[in-house]
């Protein structure tokens, strides 16, 4: 969809009709709108989503009743109400979309009663034109609806207007974050329909296996008995995780405004600091210290190896001493010397008296030579003992490093809680009563926050056993019915019901996953054309975890959200619309819609603005730029210039009566003007 003009008639700030034209040029596909807060830079993007859908609602407004909305400009309102005249509100938009030209024009009528305004619908016209030029006309609503949902279906409209406050809600780890995202990937993935089904088979499995149920007896009753239990204690576990991650986001969100309000305390700032770096320090010895942990307990067979190195060494120093002195292996063999016994008869050919001296000697030298397989077995322990000494020395090194490691590190924390307790006093000293109630409530929080994170982690250990628990009863269960060969047309449905409800369940549960790891590549390449080089080296990833919140990963592939900066937040945030917009199309490289972006700039370094105006323009067909004063200034503007994708600029300029004009002027016009205001 490639936009052409937007006409707007007495709709919102804009009074009488006024028009932004969007000339197509192939590497100039950016349109500035400057104005200050106020002035209507939203409003064109909802005259927009009027226009389409007859919407008069934003994502923004859901707070607010749609009868307060007013459309239509209040200024002629005013004006035409002694006279009783009504005033005509209407949006005209006119596109292109693959190759086939629209118009497309939706009005309401509007009048002033007894201060009241009351708003109605005025009908909506579209107008198509072929490939020849012959045009037809269509007013049916419902044809319109249909028309405009095959080229931009309604649940995604959303996704192509970066606002202000939506990219501040995606920075934030919050149930309303997961929610949104959430929501996003079943409309992207159109699975409202399966979802309902599944419900739906749900809801038959769970009555058909209460039937089931009563008519059971025996070992099969009592294991369906238990089946139920579990789901329901399954049931209670999920609600239970869920309870406790609103929990712990309310508690990191007030303990990031006690910290907003401590910021605040300027005597005290830099011991803020301090205890920051220092509480950072801590998370990271506790992700050292468990790293070791793992590692010496994956080592602990090799380990308990350590407890037989004496005796080991015994055994082989005994059997090496043999092996020096000649016994092992005997030069003589057992058996010669048992035929020189039997002739009574020296190798030299001399006669042995039994009783003499030599025949005393032989037995004695006899009686030291071992037999052969024991020879032989003595040997081979030899070997493995020698290869075993070599092994412990480098098992007691690994041993003995990581345990004055791991006492490194403890000695270490010990020492940073006691600067914590340190800091906490001299923070908690401060004349400022406000700092020394803040800081104990701060602690206060943080002792909580730890106590609900491992509840949480409990709480999915449980819920893990759980499910292991229900497919044992599912296999007990199944096992019981072939003995006994039950197959009730009950029972048959019962098992159809829940194949067809766990074939479902995967289908879902591998569409949204596969859709989280596409959205996390695709937000990953956005999220990288954006940031600074030091950035780039620091930070790897964005993935969008199994609970649907957003998370940043660092080099190492950890973690690293709560570490960025409110820049690299905002960044994260864009890039993953951007990604939303690209699933939205469908994954097409080029965004074939026009993406509105209001004020994107806010807490964005030099670096990353120029990133943005850089970049951007190559993401889409065209990008519409809402811009304040405040955050459009000369150093955007020239960048965007250098890029030559700057198509045309319009001004939104308050007039007297506290209505918006929209003023078209140059690029290089639209630059002096910037300039001379910054």
């Amino acid at each position: 969809m490639i936009i052409q003009s937007i006409q707007l008639e007495n709709f919102r700030q804009f009074r009488g009709k006024q028009q932004i034209e969007f000339d197509s040029h192939k590497n100039k596909n950016v349109i500035v709108i400057f104005g200050e807060n106020g002035r209507g830079k939203t409003g064109i993007f909802r005259a927009l989503m009027f226009c389409l859908y007859g919407e008069k609602k934003l994502s923004q407004d859901a707070s607010v009743q749609e009868s307060e909305l007013y459309l239509v400009n209040t200024q002629e309102l005013q004006e035409k109400s002694s006279q009783g005249i009504p005033v005509e509100s209407c949006v005209t938009l006119d596109f292109l979309h693959e190759k086939q030209k629209y118009k497309l024009r939706r009005s309401l009528l509007g009048i002033l009663e007894d201060g009241k305004v009351i708003q109605q619908s005025n009908g909506v016209k579209l107008t198509l034109w072929d490939d020849e030029g012959n045009s037809s006309t269509e007013k049916d609503p419902k044809i319109v609806s249909q028309y405009i949902e095959n080229i931009l279906d309604s649940a995604l409209r959303e996704y192509f207007l970066f606002d202000g406050e939506k990219i501040e809600r995606l920075t934030r780890a919050s149930t309303e974050q997961r929610r949104e995202i959430s929501n996003a990937i079943r409309k992207l993935l159109n699975i409202d329909t399966l979802e309902k089904v599944m419900g739906a088979t749900e809801r038959l499995k769970k009555y058909l296996n209460r039937e089931l149920e009563k008519r059971a007896t025996g070992e099969r009753a009592e294991v369906m008995k238990l089946q139920r239990l579990n789901e329901e204690e399954i049931e209670g576990k999920k609600n239970g995780v869920e309870s406790l991650r609103g929990e712990l986001e309310f508690a990191r969100l007030e303990k990031v405004d006690v910290d907003k309000k401590l910021e605040q305390i300027r005597e005290i700032q830099d011991l803020l600091d301090k205890r920051n770096n220092l509480e950072e320090r801590r998370s990271n010895i506790e992700e050292e210290k468990n790293d070791i942990l793992r590692g010496m307990k994956e080592r602990t067979g090799q380990t308990a190896l350590l407890l037989l190195q004496s005796t080991a060494n015994n055994v082989f120093n005994s059997i090496d001493r043999r092996k020096q002195a000649h016994e092992i292996p005997s030069d003589i063999r057992r058996d010669l010397i048992d035929r020189l016994l039997n002739e009574m008869q020296c190798i030299c050919g001399r006669h042995i008296k039994q009783g003499s001296e030599a025949y005393a000697r032989i037995i004695e030298w006899r009686n030291r030579i071992p037999d052969n397989a024991t020879e032989d077995l003595t040997l081979n322990l030899w070997r493995d003992l020698s290869s075993a000494r070599d092994r412990f020395e480098s098992i007691e090194e690994n041993a003995v490093q990581s345990l004055t490691k791991f006492g490194s590190l403890k000695n270490e924390q010990r020492e940073v809680e006691r600067e914590l307790e340190r800091l906490r006093e001299k923070i908690g000293s401060s004349e400022r009563a406000d700092a020394t109630k803040l800081d104990a409530h701060r602690l206060a929080i943080e002792n909580k926050i730890g106590k609900i994170e491992y509840e949480l982690t409990v709480t999915k250990q449980k819920l893990d056993a759980l499910y292991d628990g229900k497919e044992r009863l599912a296999a007990r269960r199944k096992r019981i019915e072939d003995q006994e060969g039950i197959r009730d047309e009950l029972t048959r449905r019962v098992e159809l019901v829940e194949q067809s409800h766990d074939a479902l369940l995967k289908i879902h549960n591998d569409f949204t996953a596969e859709s989280r790891v596409s959205l996390g590549d695709d937000a990953t390449r956005y999220f990288m054309d954006l940031l600074d080089d030091e950035s780039r080296r620091n930070l790897k990833s964005i993935c969008v975890e199994e609970d649907y919140s957003i998370q940043v990963h660092d080099r190492l592939d950890k973690p690293f959200l709560a570490n960025i900066s409110a820049g690299q937040r905002q960044i994260m945030s864009i890039a993953f619309i951007a990604a939303l917009a690209k699933a939205a199309c469908g994954g097409v490289e080029l965004l074939e819609m026009p993406l509105f972006m209001d004020t994107p700039f806010g807490r964005l370094s030099h670096e990353h603005r120029k990133n943005l105006v850089q970049q951007v323009p190559h993401w889409c067909t065209q990008w519409i730029l809402l811009a304040t004063d405040t955050e459009f200034g000369e150093f955007e503007a020239k960048e965007l210039a250098a890029t030559g994708t700057w198509q045309s600029f319009y001004i939104l300029h308050a007039e007297e009566d506290g209505s918006t004009n929209i003023h078209k002027t140059t690029v290089e016009d639209g630059l002096g003007y910037i300039c001379q205001r910054g």
